[in-house]
């Protein structure tokens, strides 16, 4: 017969139950935020928000632009193919014709121009990182609670369970 102190009821088979059903609720929702976001819940293909991206930093760029007052000639370029709203803008060929027509490569304008390229890309490539990170937390914060936390505090129940059961010390 095992002798315990008297007032000490923590480790009863109730209390065993309850305390692994409260652990695995807990675990449930974390589990909410640890899980991967699915393919049904991803619901905003990746393009889709890099030329949401891309869009946004090019307007910016534009209004920067503007808001300067006078314009260099690559400048002026930028902001007229920007404002026609050409897909193939930002194409290969596109933009060698237009570093073309500033003068080449090695003209100040056509360096100019290419450094305008690439600051709106990075730009681009750094908000759309920042908007993906943001997007899949929203993904998961919009998740049902509910199956999380009734699935963990099921497991924990079953655990608590079969602890119990499998326990070794009887009161007779």
């Amino acid at each position: 017969m095992t002798v315990s102190a008297v007032g000490q009821n923590d480790n009863s088979r109730l209390y065993t139950v309850v305390k692994s059903t409260a652990i695995g609720a807990a675990a449930g929702y974390a589990a909410k935020y640890i899980l991967p976001v699915t393919k049904q819940e991803d619901t905003v293909s990746r393009r889709t928000m890099i030329n949401y991206c891309r869009k946004i930093t090019n307007k910016a760029r534009v209004a920067e632009i503007n808001s300067a007052g006078t314009k260099t000639k690559a400048q002026d370029v930028f902001v007229k193919m920007i404002e026609s709203k050409d897909k193939d803008a930002f194409a290969p060929k596109s933009i060698l014709a237009k570093v073309k027509a500033l003068g080449g490569e090695d003209s100040a304008a056509g360096k100019e121009f290419r450094g305008i390229i690439r600051d709106v890309n990075d730009l681009s490539k750094n908000l759309t990182r920042r908007f993906a990170k943001s997007y899949h937390h929203m993904l998961k914060d919009i998740r049902p609670s509910a199956p999380f936390i009734v699935a963990g505090a099921g497991i924990g129940f079953f655990a608590g369970f079969a602890h119990n059961v499998m326990k070794t010390d009887f009161d007779a």
